[in-house]
C-alpha cells in the first residue's frame, strides 16, 4: 500500500469498537444497567496488534484509554 493511504477497511473496524466503546448496548439486570462495554475494549485490544495503520492504532488506544482508567 502507497505510503499515507489509509485502509479503508482497518478504520472501518476501529470505528465500529470505538462507537460500540463509547455507547455500549445493555440492559437492566435487577434494577442495574449493566452494559458490554468491557467485551468492546477486550477485542479493540485483541485488535491492535494487527492494525497497520499508525492513525488508527493511536486512535483506537485513545479510546480504550479513556474508559480503562
Amino acid at each position: 500500500m502507497a505510503k499515507g493511504i489509509i485502509n479503508k477497511n482497518e478504520m472501518e473496524c476501529v470505528f465500529f469498537l470505538e462507537r460500540h466503546i463509547e455507547n455500549p448496548c445493555g440492559v437492566f439486570v435487577d434494577g442495574k444497567f449493566e452494559d458490554i462495554r468491557k467485551f468492546y475494549i477486550r477485542e479493540a485490544e485483541r485488535e491492535i496488534p494487527n492494525l497497520t495503520n499508525p492513525f488508527a492504532r493511536d486512535y483506537l488506544e485513545g479510546v480504550i484509554r479513556k474508559y480503562n482508567i
